[in-house]
């Protein structure tokens, strides 16, 4: 069986159809949001879907069709998981981590494993080789840093990468000789200076742990760490896939 899953972030809105733990298809929802939703549940005979949302929460029932509405769910920390969650406050927790790490871990079945996400927010989280998460980090991201500078000085410019800056065909300068050549060194070396010392610290303290990266900006640090890595943009939906199908049992 097909399952929708729907994913309402800070910036963007998207949709994915994954089968048999396989994404199918992914789409950016925009203004025709209900006519893609439509399509896809069409195509693919889609019966249920869940929902992972941090941005604002749309109207359910405008956007799907209504049987796929009445067996959707929205993804809370009520609700059941494959994995234990060790946090203080898990009524905050921004579920999308959760379904990160569920995505790591079907991947991956066995040891301790981090998922490093690179979005809006560059999140880092851990889940042991108990199924236990135990939480992580969050840093600003690689966008949120530019803006900083921008909105907090007098001067400084609103630095965007190129497409072939995020890629890595273009070299991330080490010693800038410009304005925007300096913060995109400061930017984007310090961003990938933080995280490689993230992972040398799980390294040390969970032997034979591995690294996932996914999000907007995965592609970026996956060509310039210096670690082993598993690079996948699908992670949160592969997790939301398995929640949802846990959650529907019966």
């Amino acid at each position: 069986m097909a399952n929708m899953i729907l994913d309402i972030g800070n910036t963007r809105k998207k949709v994915a159809v994954v089968e048999d733990g396989k994404v199918q298809e992914v789409c950016v929802l925009g203004e025709e949001a209900r006519r893609i939703v439509a399509s896809m549940c069409k195509r693919y005979s889609i019966g249920r879907a869940i929902a992972s949302v941090v941005g604002r929460e749309p109207q359910w029932e405008e956007l799907l069709p209504s049987d796929v509405y009445g067996n959707l769910h929205i993804l809370s920390y009520e609700s059941k998981l494959p994995i234990t969650i060790d946090y203080e406050t898990p009524q905050t927790l921004g579920m999308d981590r959760v379904a990160a790490v569920v995505g790591a871990r079907v991947l991956h079945p066995d040891g301790p494993l981090v998922v490093v996400d690179a979005g809006s927010c560059i999140t880092i989280d851990l889940l042991d080789a108990g199924d236990c998460y135990r939480g992580g980090a969050i840093l600003p991201g690689i966008g949120m840093r530019f803006m900083a500078m921008h909105d907090y000085t007098a001067a400084l410019p609103l630095v965007e990468l190129s497409a072939g800056e995020l890629d890595g065909s273009v070299a991330t300068p080490m010693t800038g000789c410009s304005t925007r050549a300096s913060m995109v060194a400061g930017v984007c070396n310090a961003s990938l200076y933080e995280i490689e010392g993230f992972m040398r610290d799980y390294e040390r303290n969970y032997p034979g742990v591995k690294f996932f990266l996914t999000g907007g900006n995965a592609v970026f640090f996956a060509k310039r760490l210096f670690f082993p890595n598993f690079a996948n943009s699908d992670l949160m939906y592969i997790g939301l896939d398995k929640i949802l199908e846990i959650n529907t049992k019966g």
